[in-house]
């Protein structure tokens, strides 16, 4: 199965999406995974295999040199088989595209020598003081680091002096050996994502090539995947594919059910019922505009930054809202083919119903929030006066 984008031939390249073996296997594990709250091992090294984490990785450092676009249609695949493992292979692609731009020489080179993925998080603002090339970290723990369990490095973001003198934040990587997962993610939805907190300890020494400036990056790689690779962007459309991979499934779902459900002092099953169909028409619809949105969107970032140009910060917000509201879109599109169901979709046993605690868990993402919302209107009206990498 291959993935290709309609960009400027220049720029376009076959890359391998999601097999549908390792889809049927991730599927077959879901409801286990949800239960036992992590991702299934062999599932996750079957996607490192694949090399789905490497997929915006360029070649020269042993990646796929795929798109934007390409990421987000196997983000979409993998979320429909399974949100959290989409929500893994989403943000673990992400935050390798991050290394390939801004990681020191030294450590890029360690890291893209095998096909590892690392796990990290904003979530927390320890102190960090950088003394001989080495960043000293205070109370070093995390929350909500998504796929800590399996990743071969994990960390967070620091915030320390930068070479002006001002306020700088940075995230900082250790091997995943010198961590303690603490189990704390205990959540209705997206369980199998086992984002946990990772404590590195009250005080711990990390070489500055072990570091890289996060949101805003430091250019160390310049080129087309740097001029694409917009931080927190990426983490919006992260949670955009994830929700619209569910949204197609509770969609999926809503008519298998339709098919055999037939109320009670009702003549025909719910199938051939009119307003079914045109509610399941409708929600076919939503999902399907937001997607080809999303994906319109990711060919012109990929077209200009092919073309040497970056979005600015207006560019980032309408990209981010772009992806707010097509989370919102795909929400409401499981929550109605929830109602489309009927009482059964509340049952533990129905398919619909770890859908739906997905689904909710996506819509109150940090990147994606109402928060996050106001902050990205204040852009658009030329109001905003936060630091540019918020953005």
């Amino acid at each position: 199965m291959h993935v290709t984008t309609a960009i400027s031939t220049a720029h376009r390249r076959t890359v391998d999406a999601p097999s549908p073996e390792l889809l049927d296997a991730v599927r077959t594990n879901a409801a286990a995974g949800d239960e036992q709250a992590t991702l299934d091992r062999d599932c996750f090294d079957r996607m490192m295999a694949e090399g789905l984490f490497h997929i915006l990785v360029p070649p020269e450092l042993g990646g796929a040199g795929g798109t934007p676009r390409q990421w987000f249609e196997a983000s979409l695949a993998m979320a429909h088989a399974d949100a959290s493992a989409g929500w893994i292979l989403a943000q673990g692609a992400v935050q390798n595209a991050w290394l390939a731009v801004a990681a020191d020489d030294r450590f890029a080179r360690d890291y893209f020598r095998t096909p590892q993925t690392i796990a990290t998080s904003s979530a927390g603002r320890p102190a960090a003081e950088l003394v001989d090339g080495v960043y000293v970290v205070s109370g070093a723990r995390w929350a909500s680091v998504s796929g800590c369990t399996h990743a071969d490095f994990v960390g967070g973001m620091v915030v320390t002096t930068g070479p002006s003198g001002s306020l700088e934040t940075r995230m900082v990587l250790q091997p995943a050996a010198a961590a303690t997962i603490e189990p704390t993610w205990d959540t209705l939805g997206l369980r199998a994502t086992a984002s946990h907190h990772v404590d590195l300890g009250d005080h711990v020494e990390i070489p500055a090539w072990r570091t890289f400036r996060w949101p805003h990056l430091a250019v160390a790689r310049p080129g087309a995947l740097a001029n694409a690779t917009t931080t927190i962007a990426m983490v919006s459309f992260a949670a955009a594919a994830v929700q619209l991979g569910v949204a197609r499934k509770a969609i999926e779902i809503a008519v298998e059910s339709a098919e055999h459900k037939q109320r009670p002092l009702e003549t025909t099953r719910l199938i051939v019922q009119a307003p079914f169909i045109r509610g399941v028409a409708g929600l076919l619809g939503r999902v399907e505009l937001a997607t080809s949105g999303l994906r319109h969107l990711l060919d012109e970032l990929w077209d200009h930054a092919g073309n040497g140009e970056a979005p600015d910060a207006l560019g980032r917000a309408r990209l981010r809202l772009a992806a707010i509201d097509a989370i919102a879109i795909g929400a409401d599109v499981v929550r109605t083919a929830a109602l489309l169901v009927g009482a059964d979709a509340a049952q533990r046993s129905h398919p619909m119903e770890r859908l739906t605690r997905d689904s909710q868990m996506l819509v109150h993402h940090v990147s994606v929030n109402a928060s996050a919302q106001e902050r990205l209107g204040n852009v658009l009206l030329g109001s905003y006066d936060g630091p540019a990498g918020l953005i």
